[in-house]
Order: structure tokens, then C-alpha cells, then sequence
């Protein structure tokens, strides 16, 4: 029988491994304002809601926070289209921005998925983080959010995407992982 988590493995791999991205996009909450809120630093980008990769296949494969295995963990699934037409909702092309061009075009040769035990017992654990390994460039994706202070908080229904990996060493998103998994 196919486990949830061997389903989950079964879409990181068919649905993002050896595909290029072409094109990249934001979902945010619509706080109808001209400043956007996800840019937390040159290298550090927080995100209410959703990235979105718009790959060499023409698939669009949306990235968001979410409850599978546990709250808050990271999730994937295929969109028929982008509707940019939500309302409340505001979708940004991210594909020209400096942190993304550089891999536009780039195929996806590894996501290491790094596990979170929730309780003591480990009998609930969640996918924190992603590292997703381009062939000369690394990107991180947690479940995240950066609060009043610039405290940070994990497990929540936020995504932060590391660009460096002196940015991700500092949050320590893979030293938190009880457990790691490969996917290529």
C-alpha cells in the first residue's frame, strides 16, 4: 500500500525533478499597498501564502504551507492555470527579480525534505523545510515567519525562501531537521 509519504516523495519527484523553471510567482495576501512585505532582506524572501513554478512542461506546481502530515508543513500540488483574479489575493511574477533570475532555466536536481518530529514520541513528524539543489545553485524553503522584532517562528502557515546558505545557517533550518530525505 503507498503510504502518504511515499506519495508525497512520488509527487516532489514526477512534478519538480529534472525540470527547469521558467517562470516564478508569489502568492500574497493582498494588503493593498504599493510596498511589498515579502522582500525581508537581499537574500531572505517571506511569503504569506504560495511560490509557484511555472516549469519546462508547461506544469504549474504550486509550493504552499499545509496540514498532510501535521500543521505547518510544506505541500506541492499541480494548478490547472494561475488565476490572478482572487480576490484579497495579489500574484507577483517574481521570474525578473534578482534572486531569480539566476535560475530561470536551471533544472531541479534534488529537494531534500527535512523533517520535524511534533511530538516527544516521534510518531508525528512534518516536512519543515526544502532544500531544492539546481546544478551550481541551492535555495531553501521553510515553513516559517518572521514577527514583530525579527523573531522568527516555525511550523506556520508561511513560507520563507533562504537564497544563501549563510542565511539559512543562521535560522539553522537544517540542523533543526530530525530527519533528512533525498529526492532525485
Amino acid at each position: 500500500m503507498d503510504t502518504l509519504e511515499n506519495k508525497y516523495y512520488r509527487e516532489i519527484r514526477e512534478y519538480l525533478i529534472g525540470k527547469k523553471v521558467q517562470e516564478v510567482y508569489y502568492e500574497e495576501l493582498d494588503y493593498q499597498s504599493e510596498n511589498e512585505f515579502w522582500e525581508y532582506s537581499d537574500e531572505i524572501h517571506s511569503i504569506d501564502m504560495n511560490v509557484i513554478f511555472k516549469l519546462d512542461n508547461n506544469d504549474l506546481i504550486q509550493i504552499f504551507w499545509d496540514n498532510t502530515f501535521h500543521c505547518y508543513g510544506i505541500g506541492l500540488k499541480k494548478l490547472s492555470q494561475i488565476n490572478s483574479h482572487k480576490e484579497l489575493i495579489k500574484t507577483i511574477n517574481l521570474s525578473n527579480h534578482q534572486n531569480w533570475r539566476k535560475l530561470i532555466g536551471k533544472k531541479i536536481e534534488e529537494i531534500v525534505v527535512f523533517w520535524e518530529f511534533v511530538y516527544e514520541n516521534e510518531s508525528t513528524k512534518l516536512p519543515q523545510t526544502w532544500e531544492i539543489k539546481f546544478k551550481d545553485e541551492v535555495i531553501w524553503i521553510s515553513a516559517m515567519e518572521f514577527v514583530k522584532n525579527d523573531i522568527e517562528m516555525y511550523w506556520k502557515d508561511h513560507l520563507t525562501l533562504f537564497f544563501t546558505n549563510n542565511s539559512q545557517k543562521e535560522y539553522k533550518l537544517t540542523k533543526r531537521s530530525d530527519i533528512q530525505s533525498k529526492i532525485s
